[in-house]
């Protein structure tokens, strides 16, 4: 007896005895140790006669023990204590354990831990997929769980995504329009007033231009470029193809500013206006003159070859010249196709034509774009005059860009 009560002492866990009377065939009694008495489970207790039942008073009877924890009397000045179960702490184990608190989750890194009576569970961040403990990237793009605009491009990031307009379409990606002005872009505050190459959506497809923003010597706006001319080169001459056809010059010539780089854009026959912004560059300085004009195209206006006036008055088209403009003083025939009546007449795609007889027939000046005729016939931009000019004999060849609005 002695001995079985010694073995229940030395086990945390045991609070009472069952000693068979009857010696075993090894010469030993069969001691069983139990972790319950017979308090509170009075009607689970059987009496057989071979047996001893010892049993110590146990403070667990009532059960101080919360949230399914194991009781084991003695060991405390309460006269028990508490193991207990995972998730819980505290002298009778009543207190949550937040795991998500004490790091001792093991949620993924894109999860969010959520603390339970006694645990947690892990959820995905938005962006992922997965059990919690794993959460692997949503490509929302390949998905089709994204809102991007049919006009924009999805670009997958960690945990969520992006959307692009594609080029020529601007705004936040997900609402995307499409542009074919300059104008329009800074009207929509895409750029505001910052200068740059854009793209423009022309016979259906993104064209790359340089779009002008703000006043840079036209007036405030978006201006989109049509044509830069050399005066030095043909491409542009009066009688060039380039002015009644549909096609490009040059493209790249379109991504640059105002530099030398020659270009006729898809713009010149696709963009409707209401300004015109014409402007001049002879030895590193830049001179600009706009109008109002309204037209479906600069196409419209000068492919049939008809002449359109415009009422700008000579004094204006000669502050393209600066002080070295020189004119004949009669004629003054102006605007887009202007052309004398002799075959060898001074002319002008954009500009105005003098002559120093009160008529037009041989004019002999003209300061414009697209340009040809006597004196200089290659001369394609610029100032050339002689026969009594009124600032002398000019052969100014200068870099034209034409713009609009």
């Amino acid at each position: 007896m002695e001995f079985c009560e010694n073995m229940c002492y030395m086990e945390p866990n045991c609070v009472s005895i069952n000693l068979d009377k009857r010696v075993g065939r090894n010469g030993r009694y069969k001691c069983e140790l139990n972790n319950v008495t017979h308090e509170g489970h009075e009607h689970e207790l059987e009496k057989k006669g071979h047996y001893f039942y010892r049993a110590a008073e146990s403070a667990c009877v009532d059960n101080p023990c919360d949230n399914n924890a194991t009781c084991q009397s003695g060991f405390t000045d309460k006269g028990y204590c508490c193991l207990c179960t995972t998730g819980f702490k505290g002298p009778n184990c009543s207190k949550d354990i937040d795991e998500c608190a004490v790091g001792t989750q093991n949620c993924n890194e894109n999860a969010v831990c959520n603390n339970t009576k006694g645990s947690y569970n892990c959820s995905c961040k938005p962006g992922y997929s997965g059990d919690g403990r794993t959460c692997k990237d949503i490509d929302e793009g390949a998905s089709g769980t994204q809102n991007c605009s049919a006009d924009a491009m999805c670009n997958d990031t960690k945990g969520w995504y992006n959307c692009t307009c594609k080029p020529g379409y601007y705004g936040d990606g997900n609402n995307c329009r499409s542009a074919s002005t300059c104008k329009e872009i800074f009207d929509w505050n895409v750029r505001s007033e910052k200068s740059g190459v854009v793209a423009l959506i022309l016979d259906s497809k993104p064209i790359s231009v340089f779009c002008h923003m703000g006043d840079f010597g036209c007036g405030d706006g978006g201006w989109t470029p049509v044509m830069k001319i050399n005066g030095s080169k043909m491409t542009f001459h009066y009688d060039s193809k380039f002015w009644s056809d549909r096609n490009a010059h040059n493209l790249p010539g379109g991504k640059t500013g105002f530099d030398f780089l020659e270009t006729k854009l898809p713009t010149y026959w696709n963009t409707s206006f209401s300004k015109i912004c014409l402007g001049m560059k002879i030895n590193q300085q830049t001179n600009f003159i706009v109008f109002n004009k309204q037209a479906n195209s600069l196409h419209s206006l000068i492919a049939s070859g008809i002449y359109h006036a415009t009422s700008l008055g000579r004094n204006m088209w000669k502050v393209l010249i600066d002080s070295e403009a020189s004119l004949q003083q009669n004629c003054n025939k102006e605007g887009f196709n202007a052309e004398g009546n002799h075959l060898f007449s001074s002319k002008a795609r954009i500009g105005i034509i003098a002559n120093q007889q009160n008529s037009c027939y041989s004019c002999n000046s003209r300061i414009g774009f697209g340009t040809g005729g006597y004196y200089d016939d290659n001369n394609t931009c610029g100032n050339d005059a002689t026969h009594k000019a009124d600032n002398g004999n000019k052969r100014i060849k200068a870099m034209g860009y034409i713009l609009v609005q």
